[in-house]
């Protein structure tokens, strides 16, 4: 009699378990169960490895299978995840802002079915261009050919822009994959090539092992004017050291990214993976180190509304969201 009680107990305390799991998505007949897709950037790129930390999340910790798949960057993102053809996309702060408002790249169109989730780690402007070359800023681009990303990510976007504002003329800019464009530097096809990744950029620190490089940022007074057009865009210091062809500071631009997903993505799925995120930093670090400014009081710096489950995760630990971020 009692080994029946004790069982009947086990076999209770089991179920009990079993139905309360918040992971159990198969309980959660509107979650995305069979999978999901997580839009990054090119092969080889920043986002492309990044994105393998929330994909390992939704794998290993929701039991939700997940695909990181190579898109255009972070317009194309807004664009695909805004037109339900991506469950969750990666963007940085000024695209996402103004695909939400319909100015700059948007021309007009309104991308407004996006909602933030999770802050990443912060976007430093950076490029780089063999020695020899004679380059040592962007104000001695007049007349040389540039790459700057494939298009639809964040450097083809805002690299041009930036350049203009340095008041140069290149001859050609160039947009292709940051290795392709690694391969035209070292062949002599293009001077320098940029990019706006975290930090490090692992193809500075791969090409600087091989090749005398110099490495660029954006100067002050250049920064200053672009900001005061971009205000999503801030000041930024890639430090000395960071790079062993750059044992100084470099002054820069940054620019904020984040997870974003659909309006009508299940609230009780986006509340669960945020905190899954949170609570699975080191994972994140472990796939890649910018991970570490992964924090949620981080979200503030938002240009465009959150969606309710992740409010409803930063809330119940204190974060008090604003009113233009709750829409």
């Amino acid at each position: 009699m009692k080994k029946s009680i004790f069982w009947v107990f086990i076999v209770s305390f089991l179920s009990f378990m079993f139905i309360i799991s918040p992971c159990d998505a198969q309980q959660k007949k509107d979650w995305p169960v069979k999978g999901v897709t997580i839009g990054a950037a090119p092969i080889g790129g920043v986002y492309y490895v990044w994105a393998g930390g929330p994909a390992k999340v939704l794998g290993e910790k929701m039991g939700i299978p997940a695909s990181v798949e190579s898109t255009g960057g972070p317009v194309h993102n807004v664009q695909l995840v805004n037109n339900k053809e991506l469950h969750f996309g990666m963007v940085t702060a000024a695209p996402a802002y103004e695909g939400w408002t319909g100015t700059g790249w948007a021309k007009g169109k309104k991308y407004q079915n996006i909602r933030v989730i999770f802050p990443m780690y912060t976007t430093y402007f950076q490029m780089y261009a063999l020695k020899k070359s004679g380059i040592k800023s962007i104000k001695d681009f007049n007349g040389k050919i540039i790459g700057t990303g494939p298009v639809g990510g964040t450097p083809a976007t805002y690299w041009p822009m930036i350049i203009a504002e340095a008041g140069v003329k290149p001859k050609k800019i160039v947009n292709a994959s940051s290795s392709d464009l690694d391969d035209q530097l070292k062949d002599g096809l293009i001077d320098a090539n940029g990019q706006s990744v975290g930090l490090p950029w692992g193809l500075i620190s791969a090409t600087e092992t091989t090749h005398d490089i110099v490495v660029i940022g954006v100067e002050d007074d250049i920064a200053t004017r672009f900001i005061k057009k971009h205000p999503d865009f801030a000041k930024g210091i890639i430090p000395k050291g960071t790079y062993k062809s750059a044992p100084y500071n470099i002054p820069t631009l940054t620019v904020w990214n984040f997870m974003v997903t659909y309006k009508d993505m299940p609230a009780d799925f986006v509340y669960e993976f945020t905190k899954q995120i949170f609570k699975n930093k080191p994972l994140l670090v472990s796939v890649h180190k910018s991970a570490v400014e992964v924090e949620p009081k981080n979200i503030l710096y938002s240009p465009i509304p959150l969606h309710p489950g992740a409010i409803k995760y930063y809330e119940e630990i204190g974060i008090k969201i604003p009113k233009e971020l709750k829409q």
